[in-house]
């Protein structure tokens, strides 16, 4: 998935397919989109001018100016120091696990213990880490579901309780969908818990209590290739630290 469809993926089932055709065409054209006038895109994709400001507006921009803006500030090479990717990945390792607080994930399994139920929310390409940390919680017979979909977690302050413990899994950390949620649970008092690779980001500093596996962030030719296999470490760690709390605890 690329930087623009990773940005907006809990956008995407909102639109109509000549928009989600202007939003790929954007995406595979990612340099020519930068400068590209509003009239020829919407020649180059078969659509009117009207078509392109509707997806504008869907995706929670104000209009095509600001779109253009966004992708401006996209770089669409960004070059790691290291041009292997071995290389970067072993950095990338090095340096999260240097920068990684026992503490903070001490923090967290004693709030997995103490919930009656853990829930999950993770979109785009992190559902399936999401689905991955739920399905080794439930190894312990914990009452454990995550959730992907934008509309369900829309409505998770509905149902949510004080006994349970929300977990957000974010590369970035700036997931609208997953700050909002995050928004509305932190009003209810409701205990939190972030996984990213962005300790600087909006949700690390919200949850209750968070840990982040800091990356370097790699795009080619618009596609995001950054290291999100740390997130899986932090799921792995997280598990782990789970049951060395209870180790302890007996």
């Amino acid at each position: 998935m690329g930087v623009l469809l990773d940005e907006f993926s809990t956008k995407i089932p909102l639109l109509t397919h000549s928009e989600k055709r202007v939003l790929y065409y954007i995406e595979h054209h990612f340099e020519e989109s930068k400068t590209m006038p509003l009239t020829k895109m919407a020649e180059e994709n078969s659509v009117s001018t009207t078509t392109i400001i509707r997806l504008c507006h869907k995706l929670g921009l104000e209009g095509f100016s600001e779109l253009k803006f966004l992708l401006k500030n996209y770089e669409a090479d960004v070059l790691p120091e290291e041009i292997d990717p071995i290389m970067r990945y072993m950095k990338d390792v090095q340096q999260s696990l240097s920068q990684l607080s026992p503490e903070s994930l001490k923090n967290i399994a004693s709030s997995i213990d103490k919930a009656q139920r853990i829930v999950i929310l993770s979109v785009g390409l992190t559902k399936m880490i999401g689905e991955y940390l739920s399905k080794r919680l439930m190894q312990m017979n914990l009452s454990s579901t995550y959730i992907y979909e934008s509309h369900m977690i829309d409505l998770i302050s509905n149902w949510i309780s004080q006994d349970d413990l929300v977990i957000f899994i974010s590369s970035s950390g700036e997931t609208e969908t997953l700050i909002n949620a995050c928004e509305k649970l932190e009003h209810l008092n409701i205990d939190t818990a972030a996984i990213t690779n962005n300790p600087d980001s909006p949700l690390y500093k919200m949850c209750s209590q968070s840990v982040s596996a800091p990356v370097q962030k790699v795009a080619y030719e618009g596609y995001d290739v950054s290291n999100r296999s740390s997130l899986v470490m932090l799921a792995d760690l997280t598990f782990e630290y789970y049951l060395k709390h209870l180790s302890e605890k007996a």
